[in-house]
């Protein structure tokens, strides 16, 4: 049985516009920081910045209830609508957005708003998309569906980097930076075009045909799979926002970089993580997921403090390899791993439980991570303490990898994790 191609399609189109409009406010949280935040204190304005990217990863879990809600009840297909189109007009308002100039304090609440607005749709969108490719594809490729559409993410991230790279260019008009926003709100419409064209899912349960265990009573009996999901998530999210986000501005001030070049290597990192959350998600339907996520996690692990101490070797070349590595060898545990969430949990209330356990890590720990590693650079020993920061996010992935291979271990499928729906897997 061949992939459906359509599916796939609208799932990383979708998905990477979506994630693209998160990205652009991500790395250009330094550049938005004196525009929309008091500039009289530069350090102040930044970490409000960076504030707001947190609070719209904070706000993730409340898009995965509600549009969980929807996807479950009413539909995925219904559900990713909805969820493009709240981030497309939100987007657009920050790019009309007048500055703190001219409208002062609003101006900061007005951001701190809207990034709630894009932490929901992102809540439903993310998770939203994989279940919909996952559920069109059968159990021994989806890890290379999921890999495609995780690539596609990647995509969203790449692009992302490539437009706020190119639109604050030095030739660029002082107003460039609201150009990526406008962008964003108009290719949208691609994704919402092509999902109209989208089936909805075979595996989609209707509330009339759905078991009668509510889904929190399957949570309840079931807390370890939901919990590990949530440190498995989160274990991700910290390298993949520390580097896509935070890495360019602390290499703009530890290497006295230009803004455009420090804005161009997350265009690198991400094209590198693109390949390898496609090459491993396709191996792990061969090897198995948990097995694949094992690996990843026990290689990043051992390798963070190596590749940190390059990281702070003087050399821009051999700070930049390190980083090329730290996000190829992330993908070995990440490309798995976000097929896996969606695996892990019963079509009835898949939904709910995928989106809110990846968005609860996502949130916690992703989204906080520019943030930590901004103020952890703020000490003597900076460097060091952010690799400690990373070790401990490997560390985590590694944990929640280890309870879930005892889990399923017990219930005598290890690897086709499909087929253990959650209240099937309940203790």
């Amino acid at each position: 049985m061949k992939l459906n191609k359509k599916v796939i399609t609208a799932s990383m189109v979708g998905g990477t516009l979506e994630v693209y409009d998160l990205t652009v406010y991500g790395l250009m949280a330094s550049i938005l920081a004196p525009i929309f935040f008091n500039p009289a204190n530069l350090f102040s304005s930044l970490i409000q910045s960076y504030g707001a990217f947190c609070v719209g990863f904070l706000a993730r879990p409340l898009g995965a209830i509600l549009f969980g809600y929807l996807g479950d009840f009413f539909g995925r297909k219904k559900a990713l609508v909805l969820s493009a189109l709240l981030m497309a007009f939100s987007t657009l308002a920050l790019g009309l957005l007048p500055t703190y100039e001219s409208i002062g304090i609003w101006a900061s609440l007005s951001v701190f708003i809207i990034r709630i607005l894009q932490g929901i749709s992102v809540g439903g969108e993310y998770t939203g998309g994989l279940i919909l490719a996952i559920e069109h594809t059968p159990p021994e490729k989806r890890g290379k569906a999921g890999g495609l559409v995780v690539a596609g993410y990647m995509g969203g991230v790449f692009l992302g980097s490539l437009t706020s790279f190119l639109f604050t260019l030095p030739s660029m008009p002082l107003w460039g930076w609201r150009l990526p926003f406008i962008f964003g709100f108009l290719i949208i419409g691609i994704g919402l075009y092509i999902r109209q064209k989208v089936q909805e899912s075979p595996e989609f349960v209707t509330p009339k045909k759905a078991p009668s265990s509510s889904f929190t009573h399957d949570f309840l009996k079931n807390p370890l799979v939901f919990l590990s999901c949530i440190g498995a998530a989160g274990s991700a999210g910290v390298f993949c926002y520390s580097l896509a986000v935070y890495i360019p501005t602390y290499l703009k001030k530890e290497f006295f970089l230009s803004q455009t070049t420090a804005m161009f290597i997350p265009v690198l990192i991400t094209l590198c993580m693109m390949i390898g959350n496609l090459s491993f998600g396709i191996l792990s339907d061969k090897v198995g997921r948990l097995h694949m996520m094992r690996i990843g996690g026990i290689l990043i692990t051992l390798s963070i403090f190596p590749l940190f101490y390059l990281l702070n070797s003087g050399s821009f070349p051999t700070c930049l390899t390190a980083l090329l590595i730290v996000g190829f060898l992330s993908t070995i545990f990440g490309g798995p791993m976000n097929t896996f969430v969606v695996e892990a949990f019963a079509p009835a209330h898949r939904y709910r439980s995928a989106a809110l356990s990846y968005s609860l890590g996502m949130s916690v720990f992703g989204g906080t991570a520019p943030l930590i590693a901004s103020w952890l650079t703020t000490f003597s020993e900076g460097p060091f303490l952010l690799s400690c920061y990373f070790f401990l996010g490997a560390l985590m992935g590694l944990g929640a990898v280890k309870l879930l291979e005892r889990h399923f271990h017990q219930k005598g499928n290890l690897r086709q994790t499909h087929s253990l729906p959650l209240q099937a897997a309940g203790s």
